[in-house]
């Protein structure tokens, strides 16, 4: 095909989108704002086979049947693309609005707060399970009616071929229903964007949409994909609130059930899995629901669930994700976007979607829709994702042996804890990268070059490696153990120390801080009295926390919780031992104990219970105190260097243990 002087599109041309996804979508959003922008006019047509569900009010808009089989997570990246082309998702779109990612190590979880100014949204896809009320409100459909509201007109018909007519341009035949007769329409420019799963794990080389595309293509060939179980999970009662704002992102599973990745995304009284790894390349369709089930049962995954929920497997299907790039995927007036293109591997299908659409819409509309302009200016952007792919391949295997490894896993999480207590900002390289990764705020590429980075490497040798072994040793040294425990970060960002040394010790604050500080949090999904009850078994001889070797904590005085009640801290050498006397007690919140006589000179230990969310509390231990000065030169020269040789952080480990074992009780007591 030749071209003769300008080959952007004309005004008034023609564009067929086949595919009404959020790829055909956003094509058609980009593509009519272009031509307001450039004065032109399109008469864009988006072909969609989903049968149309039209609703009455209150609801503004028509629907579409079946399922978006996608994990339904709206990215930062995305986000910030969204608003700046001034779409906002509706309140009845939004299933959630994402607090925190958390990423399960074999060690421990790693909390990723969603940073300030960034966002991150959880939709519905489409309209499927059938289950779920409001099921017709979701994000396919809310994007394909705004592209109707643009300009664009929708029909509900099926692309059955694509071929070349006489002039050269692109002649798309598509059926309104199994019964009727074959349409046919020639278009200036025909944007293919059905992706890759009109039948869950279809192949794609016998496709008839993907023969017709080779036919037309030289040198086309279809992108690499694996199947990936997409499940969606319900309970009978409201109880995944508890998990209210969280995204989970694990890479393993176990010996019997091989997951490389894996997601978990609470949407209300409903949950969607996604599942990747060689289980599920090797199993059938009647496999899923139980891989689905089994997955949940790990004991990992139990332990972050609700404990009384009694969850069901609703739906689960096994649909293509993509692995690898198309080759040229474009020709004269012809070119693929979305999934059919390129996708980035394992996240953030949709802001890829986006991505490649509006690129694509720029390209023909500013420059030209042969295959030389679409070259120049489109081909660029499908290799970059697709060489960023190549670089998450490195970064996901990476993931995969760190965090399924125990020791390695603790090293990681011991280096993240080591940096949110010391470093803030830019300075937490490895939280930075880890964020990047889970959130696919960031390159593949810049994640691994982070973590390669000089202080990177030894953020996790002296904050990681030498931060293990002392910790290990301590544990070892006091009894301590893990087995059957469940491991939770207690960390508290050195950022945030202040306006927690307010909240505990409350009005009116030290004037001055104590010469040893400690501060703990952790999330205990359970509520105040429950945890309150817990706390008032500090003294108890058979309480079921805070127990090791050299150290007893007896109640010698009053009742659990009541102001004037006495407890003894007997400590091995005896001389670190001390006395406290609880003066502040208020019910369900808040818990002060003041050192009354011994080792820990105007001490304070302190607990605080906040509410974070419905069924979850923040519990926050702190504690300080000064030491002795001693009554000669020579006791006060002792005291002095023993100030600067005390092993502050025998108090993490000690304490980091006991909340762990704190939280576990507390929510089976609830």
């Amino acid at each position: 095909m030749t071209h003769d002087g300008d080959t952007t599109l004309p005004d008034g041309a023609a564009v067929v989108v086949v595919g009404g996804g959020p790829a055909g979508s956003f094509f058609a959003l980009s593509a009519l704002k272009a031509a307001r922008r450039l004065e032109r006019s399109l008469e864009l047509t988006i072909l969609e086979r989903k049968s149309e569900v039209c609703l009455e009010p209150p609801f503004e808009r028509c629907s579409r049947e079946g399922c978006g089989y996608g994990a339904g997570g709206i990215s930062p990246r995305l986000m910030d693309a969204l608003e700046e082309n001034g779409i906002t998702l509706p309140d009845e779109i939004v299933e959630g609005r994402t607090r925190e990612v958390i990423v399960h190590g074999d060690w421990k979880d790693l909390e990723l707060p969603v940073p300030e100014g960034r966002q991150m949204l959880t939709v519905f896809r489409g309209s499927r399970p059938r289950q779920r009320p409001n099921r017709f409100d979701n994000l396919d459909a809310f994007l394909l009616h705004e592209a109707g509201r643009a300009g664009a007109r929708v029909v509900t018909a099926e692309a059955c071929d694509l071929r070349r007519a006489a002039s050269g341009k692109p002649l798309v035949s598509y059926r309104a229903g199994p019964d009727q007769e074959i349409d046919e329409v020639e278009a200036d420019f025909v944007v293919v964007a059905a992706g890759i799963n009109r039948k869950p794990g279809m192949d794609l080389v016998p496709d008839p949409l993907f023969v017709a595309l080779a036919r037309v293509l030289p040198g086309f060939r279809p992108p690499r994909v694996r199947r990936a179980v997409i499940a969606c999970v319900q309970t009978d009662e409201d109880l995944f609130h508890t998990m209210t704002g969280e995204v989970h992102f694990a890479q393993y599973g176990s010996k019997k059930l091989s997951i490389e990745a894996s997601s978990l995304i609470p949407k209300g009284d409903w949950m969607t899995i996604v599942l990747l790894g060689k289980t599920i390349d090797r199993a059938g369709p009647s496999q899923y629901l139980q891989i689905a089930r089994d997955y949940v049962a790990l004991p990992h995954i139990a332990r972050l669930l609700p404990a009384r929920a009694q969850l069901r497997v609703v739906c689960a299907c096994a649909p293509n994700m993509v692995v690898g790039p198309a080759h040229r995927p474009f020709d004269d007036r012809i070119a693929l976007v979305g999934d059919m293109a390129v996708s980035r591997l394992y996240k953030d299908g949709l802001c890829s979607a986006y991505t490649t659409s509006s690129a694509l819409a720029a390209c023909v509309l500013t420059d030209g829709v042969d295959r030389a302009s679409l070259e120049r200016c489109y081909g660029p952007v499908v290799e970059d994702i697709a060489r960023d792919s190549r670089w998450g391949r490195a970064a996901f295997l990476l993931a995969r042996i760190v965090f399924s490894h125990p020791l390695l896993s603790r090293i990681v999480y011991q280096a993240l804890a080591t940096e949110r207590k010391r470093k803030t900002g830019q300075g937490r390289r490895l939280t930075a990268a880890l964020w990047d990764m889970a959130s696919g705020d960031d390159s593949y590429r810049h994640v691994l070059l982070s973590v390669a980075h000089p202080a990177s490497v030894g953020s996790l040798f002296v904050g990681g490696v030498l931060v293990t072994v002392r910790n290990f040793a301590t544990e070892r040294l006091f009894g301590l153990h893990w087995k059957h425990l469940g491991r939770h970060p207690t960390a508290v960002a050195t950022e945030e120390v202040a306006s927690k040394r307010r909240d505990v010790l409350g009005d009116p604050a030290p004037s001055r801080r104590p010469q040893e500080e400690r501060m703990y949090s952790i999330r205990i999904r359970a509520d105040a009295p429950a945890i309150w009850r817990q706390l008032g078994k500090y003294g108890d001889p058979d309480r079921e926390y805070f127990s090791q070797r050299f150290i007893r904590v007896r109640r010698t005085s009053g009742e659990a919780n009541a102001v004037g009640s006495t407890i003894d801290y007997h400590v091995r050498p005896s001389f670190l031992s001390f006395g406290l006397v609880l003066e502040r007690a208020s019910r369900y919140h808040s818990i002060r104990y003041r050192v009354a006589d011994g080792f820990a000179r105007d001490g304070t230990l302190a607990f605080d219970i906040e509410p974070v969310g419905a069924g979850v509390n923040l519990l926050t231990i702190y504690l300080g105190f000064d030491f002795p000065r001693g009554a000669g030169p020579l006791t006060r020269i002792g005291w002095a260097l023993g100030r600067r040789l005390f092993p502050g952080f025998v108090h993490d480990v000690l304490w980091n243990h006991g909340l762990c074992k704190l939280k576990d009780v507390a929510e089976r007591d609830a």
